[in-house]
């Protein structure tokens, strides 16, 4: 019976042990999860301003057009609506560039990881075919894209907040 007491005991504490460790993942999962839904929310909102912005921006007329276009415009008068056309167009730049942000943030890390690494799947297989040509040039070319690829996917992912998702047996 004493042979089996300490052994059992032993067993007991490790099962406690991994109950605790498990109860905490699940946990941390969960908070995960709920800063996620938290992110893609607040995106959701910026999403559906940022489209109303860009709706009013194109909604709204060119002030100064005449009927007939530009040619019935003075040399000084088409500079001027070059600039406010320049300006707007620029607005309506940033405003894009907002909402491609928040699209980003909606999507996660692990859809814009997926979108990654299907296009490093080209460059991949170009690679592998100077590999077989034993082009050392080319090989360090498409090393480096790779590279300068990878670091802007990270810096963007840093930007937007996400974290890193790495698969299991993706190399990266």
């Amino acid at each position: 019976m004493k042979k089996y007491l300490i052994p059992g005991v032993a067993i007991l504490v490790v099962l406690a042990a991994c109950w605790v460790v498990f109860g905490q993942a699940e946990t941390g999962q969960r908070e995960r999860f709920a800063q996620y839904r938290e992110v893609q929310l607040k995106a959701a909102a910026t999403l559906v301003e940022q489209a109303g912005k860009l709706k009013a921006a194109l909604e709204t007329p060119v002030p100064g057009m005449p009927a007939g276009g530009f040619q019935n415009l003075s040399e000084e008068e088409r500079t001027k609506m070059r600039e406010t056309m320049t300006k707007r167009r620029e607005e309506q730049q940033q405003i894009a560039g907002a909402i491609e942000m928040e699209l980003a943030k909606v999507k996660g890390s692990r859809q814009l990881q997926r979108e990654q690494e299907e296009g490093a799947k080209e460059l991949q297989a170009i690679r592998e075919v100077a590999e077989k040509e034993q082009a050392k040039e080319t090989l360090a070319s498409i090393d480096k894209l790779i590279a300068k690829r990878q670091k802007a996917f990270e810096d963007k992912l840093a930007k937007l907040g996400l974290p890193s998702f790495q698969r299991p047996g993706s190399g990266q």
